[in-house]
């Protein structure tokens, strides 16, 4: 396992000082596994988050000294983070309700950066008889672990059972990369104060290929992302921010394969995603805009 961040308290103080504060698609088999079913193996995801097209300018209507503006773009530019995360551990999903319409998952995850304390968080999500799934119900165990370590693997859906057709991504994890890469902590809290950051829509084409002589079954699958968009910020001293991704067709996606047992429970993951997020700050009669790029890849195996 490794944690390396580099470069990111300089861009944590180069924004705070200059910004005044802020640093043909087929529909998967619903699992015919029953209640207390399980699936248990070891995760290992990696993310990379990295910064580019740095570019400032003047809100309109409002004067900035063109020396001023060139010097937020090079020092911008030379601060740009690039950071390597790793999260090492489990992942254990069991059948916690089944019906004639839909089947219940919950999945737990065991990681931790290396040489760091583990946190643990539970996720919960609902698949349809037609693929589909509500929102990723996800929630921190208090006592146990702590905190949400960044890097925690954004989709659940890869480690904790089959991909749903279409559904939600809980953008909790994402925001949190997000917002490190750009505030401290004190920021990153007044940011989010009050603030309730809807899902992610996500969109699933699966290519399964016909189950072998053990009656496992082999799945292609890619993943579109958004359009989503989140403004947060703009009150006293705090600049206004706001976030978008998949704005354009293809630029937020994941591909992978899966490996599903006989009884429609995980044996095996690997996935790799790309968020390309649009940023937009504006404090103290300045504009900057540059785009945070999130890169994921995560392997499931048995334990």
């Amino acid at each position: 396992m490794t944690s390396t961040l580099r470069a990111g308290s300089r861009m944590v103080l180069l924004v705070g000082s200059l910004l005044g504060g802020l640093a043909a698609a087929q529909a998967p088999v619903r699992p015919g596994a029953a209640v207390g079913a399980s699936s248990v193996g070891r995760l290992t995801t990696t993310t990379r988050v990295t910064i580019s097209d740095v570019r400032a300018s003047a809100v309109e209507g409002t004067a900035v000294d063109p020396a001023t503006l060139a010097a937020i773009r090079r020092d911008l530019g030379r601060a740009a983070p690039d950071w390597t995360l790793t999260l090492d551990g489990k992942a254990f999903t069991v059948v916690t309700a089944r019906s004639a319409q839909d089947i219940t998952l919950r999945t737990t995850l065991v990681l931790a950066p290396e040489g760091g304390v583990a946190a643990t968080a539970r996720s919960t999500r609902t698949l349809g008889a037609d693929g589909g799934s509500g929102p990723e119900q996800l929630e921190p165990i208090q006592g146990e672990a702590a905190p949400l370590p960044p890097g925690w693997p954004l989709d659940g859906a890869w480690s904790g059972g089959p991909v749903p057709l279409t559904g939600d991504l809980n953008a909790a994890p994402l925001l949190d990369l997000l917002l490190r890469a750009l505030a401290g902590p004190d920021t990153r809290m007044a940011l989010m104060q009050g603030v309730q950051a809807a899902p992610v829509p996500v969109a699933t084409t699966s290519m399964p290929s016909a189950p072998d002589a053990d009656g496992q079954q082999g799945t292609a699958i890619q993943r579109a992302y958004g359009p989503w968009t989140l403004t947060t910020g703009g009150q006293g001293t705090l600049p206004r921010v706001t976030f978008t991704l998949g704005s354009a067709v293809g630029e937020a996606q994941g591909t992978g394969t899966m490996t599903l047992r006989r009884d429609g429970l995980t044996q095996t993951t690997s996935s790799e995603t790309r968020l390309p997020v649009h940023v937009t700050l504006v404090s103290r009669g300045v504009q900057v805009t540059l785009t945070l790029t999130i890169e994921q890849r995560s392997e499931f195996r048995p334990a």
